[in-house]
């Protein structure tokens, strides 16, 4: 009888909490879509593209970290490598659903996060995220935020603000 009875309480329990894992996130490394002026000083141009260069690692490490501090969420790290490997283009897997959902299914995960630091002019830039269900081959939200300013205060506040909104969204 005790037997019975703590079978049917575990049955219970599986039916009711199916999900033991956790959602598994991909992000790759984002991209830079750079549309301003281009400047003729050599220096200038490469300090320049050395600053976005440090603002997109400052950028995938905050989601990378305040994703992963999210109970539920395990973060996958995607290789260059495998990211080159699946992106043809620049914006090619952030345009193409079932190209980036390929590459995220390959690295095990059930959504990927495709990234783009949009840069009209000096002024500002837009920081987007795209999140792709791996599963379902499809697009689940598309977020935006301006950054602004002290890139020290303006991106923290930018991917916080993300992540956010990519929790709210995420089963875990």
């Amino acid at each position: 009888m005790k037997k019975s009875l703590n079978f049917l309480l575990l049955s219970l329990v599986l039916i009711i909490n199916p999900v033991w894992a956790d959602t598994k996130i991909a992000v790759p490394d984002f991209e830079l879509l750079d549309l301003s002026l281009k400047l003729t000083d050599p220096q200038k141009v490469a300090e320049i593209n050395a600053q976005e260069q440090q603002k997109l690692r400052d950028i995938e490490l905050f989601l990378r970290k305040g994703l992963g501090n999210k109970e539920g969420f395990t973060i996958i790290d995607v290789s260059t490598e495998a990211k080159n490997a699946a992106d043809k283009s620049i914006g090619y897997l952030f345009d193409c659903a079932k190209c980036a959902s390929e590459l995220g299914l390959s690295q095990g995960a059930d959504y990927i996060l495709i990234g783009r630091l949009h840069k009209p002019t000096y002024l500002f830039s837009y920081l987007i995220v795209r999140v792709f269900d791996t599963h379902e081959n499809q697009l689940v939200k598309e977020y935006r935020s301006e950054i602004k300013g002290d890139p020290k205060v303006a991106i923290p506040g930018a991917v916080g603000y993300l992540v956010n909104k990519i929790d709210k969204i995420l089963p875990h």
